[in-house]
């Protein structure tokens, strides 16, 4: 990379992260998270400070200089870059998300009110955090979790809009609920599962690895509920009121966690759903002649036009990118024709 590039990235990427760039600059720092892991990693790590912004407003008290000299002690040398004062600035103020729990749980030692959290994570990123029981929650792009700062009563209940892995921890005296759009909600005990529940989309999946989950909806005025096993996948459609069991091992399902991206017989229409999460942009499918098409490959570190490209070389897909207007900071969009 030439030093006026590297400068360019440098100066966008915290825009970047706040969603304040147009499609052309997007694509210029996704091109270079694309590139390697560390430059993957550098762009997940300045994202997580973002996030700790919409939970610093319950903090009530924070050692500015102590949490300075706990940010210059884990620097590297070899990892200081142009735009590192500026993440060092705020990390003094935020110290750092694996931190922000811990600061929660000392604030209410001061305060029995219960807190409400939010953690939002913008296109393309994803995160991970600990929950006041120590369940742990990587949620995905474009995905909001809403919890209390503490569990109280018999239940432990959140709510989840977009899609997010759980491992949750066992605790029989409380049960650990999980809120979904389209009045649905997924009952646990102790458990790891996927759920992929975003308000926009008709279908609810949920993936079970270990343990077990009621799946709970409603259909025909009255409710239902599905007891599911590991190794099942269940697909909810909001519009027929309906679910289904499918066996998974749940590879697929739980790639991006890893940042890949799994393909195993999957059907084309799902096989954009994944692409449109984890770069960002939105398809627009013009021709019904790839419907009944599948896919089976993985990827890692690609860019989104090699991914189309293989795509391209097994089943003759034609796709171009869609002209926009360069003052807008609407999402890339990909015409499949």
């Amino acid at each position: 990379m030439n030093q006026q590039h590297s400068d360019m990235v440098n100066e966008l990427l915290p825009r970047y992260c706040e969603g304040n760039v147009s499609p052309e600059e997007r694509k210029i720092v996704e091109d270079w998270i694309n590139q390697s892991e560390e430059n993957y990693r550098v762009a997940k790590q300045i994202h997580m400070i973002y996030l700790a912004t919409d939970t610093i407003k319950y903090l009530k008290k924070v050692d500015t200089e102590e949490a300075l000299k706990k940010v210059y002690s884990g620097m590297s040398e070899t990892k200081k870059i142009a735009w590192l004062n500026w993440l060092q600035r705020i990390a003094a103020v935020l110290l750092i998300p694996a931190l922000i729990t811990i600061l929660i749980q000392n604030v209410e030692h001061e305060s029995a009110e219960v807190q409400m959290v939010e953690v939002r994570t913008n296109p393309g990123m994803t995160t991970t955090l600990d929950l006041p029981d120590g369940t742990t929650v990587c949620l995905n792009s474009e995905s909001t979790l809403q919890y209390p700062s503490r569990f109280e009563g018999d239940q432990r209940k959140v709510k989840l809009t977009g899609e997010a892995y759980f491992t949750v921890a066992k605790n029989e005296k409380q049960h650990f609920i999980v809120s979904t759009p389209h009045n649905t909600q997924i009952e646990v005990l102790g458990t790891v599962f996927n759920i992929e529940a975003f308000e926009k989309d008709t279908m609810i999946a949920t993936t079970l690895l270990e343990g077990k989950v009621r799946f709970a909806y409603s259909s025909e005025g009255s409710s239902k509920s599905i007891v599911m096993k590991p190794g099942q996948k269940l697909i909810y459609d909001s519009n027929q009121m309906q679910a289904q069991l499918f066996a998974t091992t749940g590879e697929s399902e739980t790639a991006w966690i890893d940042g890949r991206i799994v393909f195993l017989d999957t059907p084309f229409l799902q096989a954009l759903r994944m692409l449109e999460k984890r770069y960002n942009v939105e398809f627009v499918v013009s021709t019904s002649k790839y419907k009944k098409d599948s896919f089976t490959g993985s990827f890692a570190s690609q860019r989104l036009d090699r991914i189309l490209e293989v795509f391209e070389i097994s089943s003759k897909i034609r796709w171009r990118y869609i002209d926009m207007d360069k003052a807008s900071n609407e999402k890339s969009r990909i015409e499949i024709y």
